[in-house]
């Protein structure tokens, strides 16, 4: 089958692009043939490709930019995808046989604007949604009409977060499947990009977060000090950090975590790939990640993520053993789900 992927795909962030890059992979397992579906409304290209070049009044911060973007279109090569547009009347003409949207914060229209491809109004036999989020978006806020129909357009839908499938069930009345993000499906140990600048880097602690707190500095630098570890900002330039690497692609990213003595995180996919790699960790606290963050506590049954008692900054050494064994059934099941809403052959 020919199966379209709609997702964000083509920020500078190293999260969405590996989610992207998983589902791709992971249909391809199933014995289909995926494309990723090359498109960004106005909104999101105003956002991410106009503005950050308009924003910048120190020259590192342009360059940093530019190194960036350098090193993510390195890897979008490994990417399957349709020609790049910015008109859904182009989507609207493409033939699959069926559409997966999501993952990532898909749903929530407060980034960019409602776009009505995102749900469902979309021409293919089938609707998926898979892992989805509404982000930020919150169960029990007004939900606009337009939404709500078009949740209601899709054939089968599963949700990434708590949050998620409790608007999705309040619309539709129907409770979606929750399922792991791609990322925690995939195997990524034949797709890391090895290099020395990463190997030689010696005892350090990856920092992958937005942090301006004075006092969530001060934690993160002292317990570094204590540690004897240097502190390497990847993808975000950090004043306070030792080094700070940021022309690194997803595939070199990976391999950051892989040599990284610890992590210290503020992301949702951040926290992923800590957990992947079995590092120890230091969650900074992040309004708009929570409702992710809770539903990937209640999975791994890491409970200092849900309950930060108004601190910060949090200090995780994980029981890996124990998260195994929870994530293990939830992967199977995860994957046996998006199986079965790919092969249905009557979606009604």
């Amino acid at each position: 089958m020919k199966i379209g992927i709609l997702t964000f795909h083509d920020g500078l962030n190293h999260g969405a692009y590996l989610q992207a890059y998983a589902t791709m992979r992971i249909i391809e397992q199933m014995g289909h043939k995926p494309i990723i579906i090359n498109y960004k409304n106005r909104e999101h290209w105003l956002q991410e490709n106009v503005k950050p070049w308009m924003i910048y009044r120190r020259p590192i911060r342009f360059l940093d930019h530019i190194g960036k973007h350098r090193a993510f279109s390195r890897d979008r090569g490994k990417l399957n995808m349709t020609a790049y547009t910015r008109k859904p009347s182009k989507i609207l003409s493409m033939n699959f046989d069926a559409v997966v949207v999501g993952s990532d914060v898909v749903w929530n229209y407060k980034v960019f604007g409602f776009d009505p491809l995102y749900f469902g109004k979309l021409t293919a036999r089938l609707k998926i949604a898979y892992a989805p989020s509404f982000g930020w978006t919150n169960y029990g806020e007004s939900i606009p009409d337009e939404v709500a129909s078009g949740l209601k357009s899709f054939h089968h839908i599963s949700a990434r977060d708590i949050n998620t499938a409790k608007i999705v069930e309040s619309v539709t009345g129907k409770s979606p499947k929750l399922v792991l993000d791609p990322t925690l499906i995939h195997d990524f140990k034949d797709d890391e990009l090895v290099t020395e600048r990463i190997i030689n880097l010696g005892k350090y602690a990856l920092v992958y977060c937005y942090v301006s707190d004075p006092l969530a500095v001060r934690s993160i630098t002292d317990f570094a000090k204590s540690r004897k570890l240097k502190l390497v900002s990847v993808g975000y330039r950090q004043p306070w950090c030792d080094k700070n690497l940021m022309d690194v692609g997803p595939m070199e990213w990976l391999n950051c975590f892989r040599y990284a003595d610890h992590v210290v995180t503020s992301t949702f996919h951040g926290m992923i790939f800590s957990l992947k790699y079995q590092k120890t960790i230091t969650y900074i606290h992040n309004d708009k990640a929570q409702n992710r963050i809770i539903s990937l506590a209640s999975a791994t049954g890491i409970n200092e993520l849900a309950a930060t008692n108004g601190q910060p900054v949090v200090q995780i050494k994980p029981n890996y053993s124990d998260v195994d064994s929870r994530l293990k059934p939830l992967i199977e099941s995860s994957r046996v789900w998006l199986r079965h809403a790919i092969n249905t052959q009557n979606p009604g």
